[in-house]
């Protein structure tokens, strides 16, 4: 209609990458800004008045006040999304994966199922969620550990 085609997000390969990336930004925009105000809700106003009153401008209001007042709070929820790394979904590319995006939507969860529903071999299942857990508790001691290092909040 009108001229314009129709294209069918869910069938293009080159479609699902784009799709999943917005989905999980628009899926983590509202937590993250719910902590990010309630943050920047308790920051003083006569620190930015003072900014002020030293000649700062906007950009140098958020680079001496603003940034330097959440720092903690963007070191600590960096540390908890680090274990997440290895997280690379399982539901969204479950649910919106078929045969035709398989090549780009199938993750290591999902092939550890499938895996182990077809062969019946459920050792491997387990031994990947272990893997991932092993590898997660590592990079969260790690990241705490230059936190510490870093002279920041960390979470122990």
């Amino acid at each position: 209609y009108f001229g314009i085609q129709s294209i069918s997000f869910f069938s293009e390969p080159g479609c699902f990458r784009p799709l999943y990336i917005g989905s999980a930004i628009w899926k983590g925009i509202g937590w993250s800004s719910i902590i990010y105000m309630g943050v920047l809700s308790g920051a003083d106003p006569s620190l930015y008045e003072a900014a002020t009153l030293d000649g700062a401008g906007r950009w140098g209001k958020i680079w001496h006040v603003t940034l330097p007042g959440i720092k903690s709070t963007i070191m600590i929820l960096l540390i908890m999304n680090i274990g997440n790394v290895l997280n690379a979904g399982f539901e969204v590319q479950y649910l919106l994966g078929n045969g035709l995006v398989k090549s780009v939507s199938e993750t290591i969860d999902i092939y550890t199922l499938t895996w182990g529903i077809s062969q019946n071999d459920y050792s491997l299942g387990t031994a990947a969620g272990i893997f991932k857990s092993v590898v997660a508790i590592i990079l969260i001691l790690g990241a705490n550990w230059i936190a510490k290092r870093a002279g920041e909040d960390r979470l122990f």
